[in-house]
């Protein structure tokens, strides 16, 4: 298939060949007991035989550390020793059924295809009895596979009969699986996921797609993935991503997500382009849940039967310089209610990294401290700006309906509780900010139109300042808190 998994490192070009020849049937009858499959014992068959490099193990059942496996048919292709070491090029289960105390798996196909050499002696242990399934999720280094596959998958578990799960899956396909760190490509479709939650009530999941390229694995654990994306396209865990027709029911809330695709690519000059589309993002009261009855209410309040969002985004990232900015508009919306849109322009991200690296690995555990943690990271530009869309009539109404009073007000008795915020936080804010932003939120409090947070120094201010206490004026940090229009423009 030509992936780098199963690629030959350099100077192992005959051991390359050699794993990829056919083996006879004498080498792979000789390379059996490594996989506990010499004669039956633990592991059972109707019937044995050797077919094109294969050995074929007919109704085969294997019992397990907690549980048993029983399949159709075990396919184990160019089974051998090499350098000593148990090694195969493929692995096929048809028809196979995982029965454990907690739950049940079932797949139609399972199949494995060029195992790295590590994969390869951990399943042989996997089928001698010398290692269990939780085993393989302990440490993946070294793994790594041309090409995984299941089809038609099923799987039940009930810890508690209260908190049973069933889980259908119709098909996922991973190719070029390299040193358990990336992965080149995965897709998966027509999930589907129904249980309780913790609260008794129904939880339920339905994804008709997602396809996926260039996942580096130890990303998808720093936190979200988009966020990592758009702001730093160089710490992307991924290069494409696509999801078609999500819906999610859970906590009384349902999760409407039609289509999003996100990917991060070469311009040239090495210079990363990153970008996100969210087109419609719909979030709903879920009937038949303990807390559906707060949860509309909730709604109601604000006059809402739901919450439709979506985003769209792109930033841009050039290692040369260690600088990222966005481009065109960055924007999250609220429909009927609100619109966020931010631009930034910041260097020094590599750096930072690396002193956020070098602060927790001299003192580990410890709270590294803020100025001397981001210092390297500079601000060139910022801006945020909020486009009320009804959002802050909402609000105020609500507050007039719960307070019995006007919605004047309840205008009023929003700006004033804005502005004790704002007195509570002006020693640790820039000198000169308060008094910009005390009348700006009231006039967007009172009459919607557009807040807008710039900040825009003469020259790049180091993201310390903000540290500091006190830190710089308003001015020396080019920051300004503006208002402007009285009524909300109509939605772009």
């Amino acid at each position: 298939m030509g992936l780098a998994a199963c690629a030959p490192e350099a100077g192992q070009g005959d051991r390359a060949e050699t794993r990829t020849r056919p083996v006879s049937e004498a080498q792979a009858q000789s390379a059996l007991a490594d996989f506990g499959l010499e004669e039956q014992g633990r592991a059972s068959w109707s019937e044995r035989r050797f077919e094109r490099g294969a050995y074929i193990f007919t109704d085969f059942a294997m019992t397990l550390e907690d549980g048993r496996l029983t399949a159709s048919e075990l396919i184990l292709t160019g089974p051998q020793r090499l350098e000593d070491q148990p090694f195969f090029t493929a692995l096929e289960l048809q028809n196979a059924v995982i029965e454990a105390p907690d739950g049940e798996l079932s797949t139609h196909v399972l199949s494995l295809v060029e195992p790295s050499e590590t994969l390869a002696r951990k399943i042989a242990d996997l089928l001698r009895g010398e290692d269990s399934l939780g085993d393989l999720d302990e440490d993946r280094s070294g793994f790594g596979f041309a090409r995984f596959e299941m089809a038609e998958l099923a799987m039940q578990f009930e810890d508690t009969p209260s908190s049973a799960l069933s889980l259908t899956l119709g098909a996922v396909v991973l190719e070029g699986f390299e040193e358990g760190e990336t992965l080149q490509t995965g897709q998966l479709s027509a999930l589907t996921l129904d249980g309780r939650d913790e609260q008794g009530g129904p939880l339920s999941l339905r994804l008709g797609e997602m396809q996926v390229s260039g996942v580096k694995l130890d990303g998808l654990d720093e936190g979200s993935p988009f966020g990592a994306s758009l702001m730093s396209p160089d710490q992307a865990p991924y290069e494409t991503l696509t999801l078609n027709d999500l819906l999610v029911s859970v906590g009384g809330i349902a999760i409407t997500l039609p289509e999003l695709t996100a990917s991060v690519e070469s311009l040239g000059s090495g210079v990363l382009s990153s970008q996100l589309n969210l087109p419609s993002l719909t979030l709903s009261p879920a009937p038949g849940h303990p807390q559906s009855a707060d949860i509309v209410r909730s709604f109601d309040m604000l006059g809402y039967d739901q919450l439709e969002l979506s985003a769209s985004g792109e930033s841009r990232y050039d290692p040369e310089t260690d600088r990222a900015w966005t481009e065109d508009e960055n924007i999250i919306r609220l429909v009927d209610g609100l619109t966020l849109s931010f631009e930034q322009d910041v260097s020094g991200l590599s750096a930072y990294a690396e002193q956020a690296e070098g602060l927790t690995a001299d003192k580990p555990g410890a709270t590294p401290d803020p100025a001397q943690l981001m210092a390297p990271l500079m601000i060139h530009r910022f801006r945020l700006q909020l486009t009320d869309e009804s959002l802050m009539e909402r609000i105020t109404s609500q507050i007039a309906q719960s307070s019995g009073v006007s919605e004047q007000q309840a205008r009023v008795q929003l700006g004033a509780m804005s502005r004790m915020g704002l007195a509570f936080a002006g020693a640790q804010l820039p000198a000169g900010l308060v008094d910009q932003a005390g009348p700006a939120l009231d006039r967007f409090i009172s009459s919607g139109g557009v807040l807008t947070l710039e900040m825009n120094p003469e020259a790049p201010v180091s993201a310390a300042a903000f540290a500091a206490y006190p830190a710089p004026d308003a001015q020396t940090l080019g920051l300004r808190i503006t208002h402007e229009g009285g009524d909300a423009p109509a939605p772009k």
